[in-house]
Parts: structure tokens; sequence; C-alpha cells
């Protein structure tokens, strides 16, 4: 399965390995994966993988002595291996995050060339309990589920993926939407964990992919209500549960406490939804009334100011229960909910910022008066304020996009909706806004917009 974050594994291989590579991200999300494949397409299948999560007992053997002494690691990784680990092997240090002494090993490992890759999640959470500090002198890189892109690649439909970036950049109209609309309703269903992915493949209906769906949610619950977290487990169940149904609120999917359980209250909510945002299963944005760069989150007395995203799409549709089969029925799609619809739209835009490692912000005006609401807000590397609304069907009026525009000073103006690629340009004002499919969120922040 083609992934983007290759392509750094491929350049830290040219560059000699100076410093052990991490590759972070929520659970399930294909690290294991990348690690191997990078060992088997650039190592010449020279690879050694130290599993810490099935083989712990052995793995704390090999990191006994000092984490300092890299030829002694080096010696018992080759009689674990039961082969000679040379200079030139590559080292795969799976789910390090539980071993606190390999973890802190890796900064001595930086500049040796031995060459490293190690994979973790849940950083943000062990790292709390932790007594080593975390390495330095160590590259560490952040893999997210597919997004539609990959997504496409997967389905081998490398061409469609390169014709949207295409009319990305020239707004023309692209003869396969209709086909390229039909693909990215199957990924927000299906989402962009690998396993869920691949079921999607077998030509077996959907059951598969529900299975192995349910199967990454089970194993979030059991991460976020083990007792060794030191969180309340059910408060932090109830956020999860909580979660993607503020986002389909039919009025402000502002996240809400009291919207949690009866009487939430922060003090006690706060905790556990910091604990699922570290794990990466969810992602918060924050509000914002700027209106020009650096963008910066709005001041508020109880810290509620903000929205809370799935990680993955497809984990969120398949928290509704509702059967992939009916969201698809063209027929049927239509006359659910649209809020439901435009709230997976807005986790769909959401997932593709994450991927392209851009922060966002939704708009209100604040103090300086009216109404209205931007879905998305970001700044590029040339201090450009750029807005981003979101429509999930065609009617796709401008309501505040003029307004903040003027203020901002905005270049130009995105809208995400079902409609094909355009561009229109206010006579008056020279304001040109950028018609994308919902299909095309993925090159936002890239060079193609």
């Amino acid at each position: 399965m083609k992934r983007k974050l290759m392509t750094v594994v491929r350049r830290w291989k040219e560059e000699g390995c100076s410093r052990p590579l991490l590759i972070k991200g929520v659970r399930r999300c294909g690290k294991t994966y990348l690690a191997e494949e990078a060992g088997r397409s650039l190592f010449d299948d020279d690879w050694v993988k130290l599993d810490f999560q099935t083989d712990l007992a052995r793995m704390d053997a090999v990191f006994a002595g000092p984490t300092s002494d890299v030829e002694g690691i080096l010696r018992r990784i080759s009689d674990y291996a039961g082969r000679a680990v040379t200079p030139a092997t590559l080292l795969i240090f799976d789910e390090v995050q539980l071993s606190e002494r390999a973890l802190n090993s890796l900064r001595f490992f930086s500049g040796t060339g031995q060459p490293i890759i190690a994979t973790g999640s849940l950083f943000g959470v062990t790292l709390k309990r932790r007594e080593l500090p975390f390495p330095s002198g160590v590259q560490q890189e952040e893999l997210h589920p597919l997004d539609f892109e990959e997504f496409l690649w997967a389905y081998d439909q490398c061409p469609m993926a390169e014709a949207i970036r295409e009319h990305a950049r020239s707004l023309e109209p692209y003869v396969l939407h209709d086909r390229a609309l039909e693909l990215f309703d199957r990924w927000t269903v299906v989402g962009g964990m690998p396993r869920p992915v691949l079921a999607s493949l077998s030509n077996q209906g959907f059951e598969p992919v529900r299975e192995q769906q349910r199967e990454i949610v089970d194993t979030y619950v059991s991460d976020m209500t083990d007792p060794e977290n030191g969180i309340s487990g059910a408060a932090a169940l109830r956020v999860w549960k909580s979660a993607p149904q503020q986002l389909v609120r039919s009025s402000t999917k502002k996240f809400k406490y009291a919207d949690v359980e009866r009487g939430g209250r922060r003090s006690r909510l706060l905790e556990p939804l910091e604990w699922l945002e570290a794990a990466g299963i969810v992602s918060q944005q924050n509000l914002t009334h700027d209106t020009s760069a650096p963008l910066t989150p709005a001041g508020d007395e109880d810290g509620s100011f903000f929205k809370v995203f799935v990680a993955d799409t497809g984990i969120m549709f398949h928290q509704f229960g509702i059967g992939a089969e009916t969201y698809l029925d063209p027929n049927v799609r239509p006359l659910l909910s649209a809020d439901f619809r435009g709230g997976l739209a807005e986790n769909a835009t959401m997932q593709a910022f994450e991927a392209n490692g851009i922060e966002t912000f939704y708009w209100t005006p604040g103090k300086s008066g009216g109404s209205g609401e931007l879905d998305f807000v970001y700044q590029d590397r040339l201090a450009r304020v750029v807005p981003v609304e979101v429509k999930s069907g065609r009617n796709v009026g401008a309501r505040t996009l003029k307004r903040f525009m003027t203020e901002a000073r905005s270049p130009y103006a995105v809208r995400l909706s079902t409609k094909q690629f355009g561009r229109s340009v206010d006579e008056k004002t020279g304001m040109e806004l950028r018609s994308l499919p919902l299909y095309a969120a993925f090159c936002l922040g890239t060079d193609a917009v």
C-alpha cells in the first residue's frame, strides 16, 4: 500500500540515516507496515524487527544495560535475531513507547549511521509517566490515516489522483467528476485505516470493512479505559461517543462539555479529552477572530471554544451505525440528515488538512460585531490567510466569505462542495472564489492550490 511518507523515508535513507527515524501516529494507521516495507524495498530485505508489543520481556533483556552502550545493544540484538547485525541492517523498533530504555537509547544511536526506524503510538500519553527524557537527535515524522489521494492509489487510480491535482491548479472541469465523487463517498465510509481499506478491496461487500472498523474502535476503547491510564475511562468513553454527535449538531458544532453528560463540566472532562487528543484519536480546532497572520486562538473563560474532529472519517461514520450501502445509495443519501452529511464533509476536510500538516481554525467576527462563521481558515507560508467553506450539497451560498476576504485581504477563498472545479471573480472587488470538489481537499495547502 503506497504511502506518501515513504518519500520521506527514502530521502532519509539516501541522506545516510544519520539520525534514527521515529514514526508516530494513531494506533492502526499503518506504521509497522510502512517500516517493514522500507526494510523490504530500501534495504534489500536486510532488516530486523524488535516487537515491543508481543515480546516485551526479551526486549527488556536486550536493553538491560546502559542505554548509551550502543555496541552492547547491537550485540544483544544480533543474539536475539540469530544473525549478525551489520551497519547496513535496518533495525525496526516497533511500538517503542512500551520500553522507556529502548526509546531513550535512540539518542545514542544518533550519528552512528546505524539505520533505525522506530514506530510508536500514544506518545503523548505514555510520556507523562516516564523517568528518562524523550530522546534528542531523532527525526520525528507523523503518519496519518490514508487521505483520499492515497486511497485512490490503493484502488489503482493513480491517473485520477494526478488529474485531480492538475484540475485543482487549472480549475477546469474534470470529465470524471461523477466517478471521483463516487470514490470519495466510498472513502468517506471506509476511511483511511489500512485494514478497512484492504477489506474494501476484497469484493466481499462492506461487512469485512465493518468488522475491521469495529476491531479498531474496540482497540481504542480498551486503550482509553485501561486503569493504568490514570484517567476516568468512563468519562473518556463518553467524550469519545459524544464528539462525532456534536459535529453533526444542527446548531453550532462547537464542542460542549454539557452535551457529553448531564451536568458535564470542564474540570471533569478536560483530562479525558486531552488524553484522546494525545493518543491521536481526535483532534481539536480552535476558534479565532483574527483576520491577519499569525492566526491565534480566541481567548475564552471556560476553554470550550473549539471543535473536536475524529482522526479518521471512516471510523466516525462507523460510530453512527448506518450501513455503508445505505449511505452510498444515491436515492437514499439525500434523505439522510443534511447536518450528518455536512459533519462528515467537515471531518473529511479536517482529515485532509491534518495529513498535510496544516493548522486550521474556525472563524467568527468576535467583538468586531456581526454574525456568521467560517468552517476553516488557515495561513500559508507567505502569511496569507485563506478561508475555506465546506458544503456537502450543491447549495453553496457565499454568506460571510466576502466580509472575511475584505478584512483579511485574502488572495482567494476556497469553497468545497459536490460541484465541479471552477473560478469566479467579483467584478467590483476583484475577489477570487475557487470552487473545488470535496474530493480535492487533499490538494489544500499544497502547490496545487
